[in-house]
């Protein structure tokens, strides 16, 4: 699976878990930037970086992006809860992610996910506390 099944399918892992769901009201999971005027609690997720992995005959097909996963609330607990949430769900996790129709082609098969840097701020304009952290997830491109 490319790098763009990647995307909806973190989407759609984070929304099957019920804590996550209800906290971000089942759908305020956005790709790269808080859309302008939300002021609920949110989940922006983000690539920061790309390696593909190659041996001596060429592409392995393993990929590893470093995903940003930023948490919003209005307060800095709840969006600390949030954070905590998403790293229960996703860090350490091997297997397969599916989105779509759930065919073959809507599906991805992680190798690992693996948390990694955090850190947390006031957004001074959607007025929202965030609560961020990077996680590298390895997963097959082919």
């Amino acid at each position: 699976m490319s790098l763009a099944g990647i995307r909806p399918a973190l989407r759609a892992y984070l929304l099957a878990d019920p804590t996550i769901a209800s906290a971000v009201g089942g759908t305020r999971v956005h790709p790269v930037v808080l859309p302008q005027g939300v002021k609920a609690t949110s989940l922006v997720y983000n690539v920061i970086s790309e390696i593909t992995d190659h041996h001596t005959q060429g592409p392995s097909g393993l990929v590893m992006v470093r995903m940003q996963l930023d948490a919003y609330a209005q307060t800095t607990d709840a969006a600390d809860a949030l954070a905590r949430a998403v790293k229960e769900r996703i860090d350490g996790f091997a297997g397969v992610w599916t989105y779509g129709a759930s065919s073959p082609s809507d599906a991805v098969e992680v190798q690992g996910v693996f948390a990694d840097t955090a850190r947390s701020d006031y957004q001074s304009d959607p007025e929202l506390f965030r609560s961020s952290r990077d996680y590298r997830i390895f997963f097959s491109e082919r």
